[in-house]
């Protein structure tokens, strides 16, 4: 198996134009072999699917794989995006349900990252389509909810900070969120190659974006969801503290939670044999990667 490309992103990614205009609208390919095991992977804030390239080698000869692009980000349809429906977490979970059903899927494994497993959790409550979860840096809220005896993190204070840092400068923001993002111990290059992508964002599709998940909240929706999820927890995670992943594992009745050698809050790009091996062994059947 060959190693991943050093270089994280070149050009977006765009897919043949699709008559389905579902497949159209969020971009949406399909690679690997046809009668493979599919696996959905789902992004999380601030990327587009080119975020996975240095996670596929290991998965793309053996998988059927179903990439897209959220609306507002790489190929799919900036004008779309709508605050109406895209203020809500609903409105991103409606589409990634939308792309199972134009497709056709079943038993499918859903990878979805930090807000994508959001998505991907209230997917799992109501569609008999999945049939397991894999969720990376994945939390149910971000909130502190101090009376429910709950701590996903973020302050209210904290989240008015980050906000504001986006709207002033979208830019700076990117470069300098970047770095934690992926670990300090990350290469520059390709700390660099994310703030690069980030600044690609229409900075009112960022904040939007950003604000949705940040008041996301999943928690009444876990005793629904009863497939088998892995969650994957990587060390210094600045969004995603040990806290909410044990959370998840304590609520969701079929869980296992495997915490990483990995740092950051983006593994699958600095460590994605990592998480191949994380994800092979937890599919039936698979082989592991190498």
């Amino acid at each position: 198996m060959s190693a991943p490309s050093p270089r994280l992103f070149g050009a977006g990614i765009q897919a043949p134009r699709s008559s389905s205009p579902i497949l159209a609208r969020n971009n949406v390919r399909v690679i690997g072999p046809a009668d493979g095991p599919v696996l959905l992977l789902a992004q999380g804030f601030g990327c587009d699917q080119v975020i996975w390239d240095r996670l596929l080698p290991y998965l793309e000869n053996t998988h059927r794989i179903v990439l897209f692009d959220h609306v507002g980000t790489g190929g799919a349809d900036l004008p779309d995006f709508q605050d109406g429906k895209y203020s809500s977490l609903a409105g991103h979970t409606g589409d990634l349900l939308d792309i199972l059903d134009a497709l056709e899927l079943e038993d499918v494994t859903v990878v979805g990252h930090t807000v994508a497993g959001m998505m991907a959790l209230t997917a799992a409550a109501g569609s008999p389509r999945i049939g397991r979860l894999v969720l990376l840096n994945t939390s149910a809220c971000y909130g502190q909810v101090p009376a429910e005896g709950y701590d996903g993190g973020l302050t209210p204070a904290d989240m008015d900070q980050i906000l504001a840092a986006v709207d002033g400068n979208h830019p700076l923001w990117a470069d300098s969120v970047a770095p934690s993002l992926l670990g300090q111990s990350a290469p520059s290059a390709l700390s660099g190659q994310v703030a690069e992508r980030l600044c690609l964002l229409d900075p009112d599709f960022v904040l939007g974006f950003l604000r949705m998940t940040l008041h996301a909240d999943v928690r009444h929706l876990l005793g629904q969801v009863s497939v088998p999820a892995l969650i994957l927890q990587s060390a210094g995670d600045p969004l995603t503290p040990a806290s909410s992943c044990q959370y998840l594992s304590e609520q969701l009745s079929c869980s296992a939670l495997v915490h990483l050698n990995a740092k950051g809050n983006m593994p699958h790009v600095n460590a994605p044999a990592e998480i191949a091996q994380a994800i092979l062994g937890f599919l039936p059947g698979s082989t592991h990667a190498s």
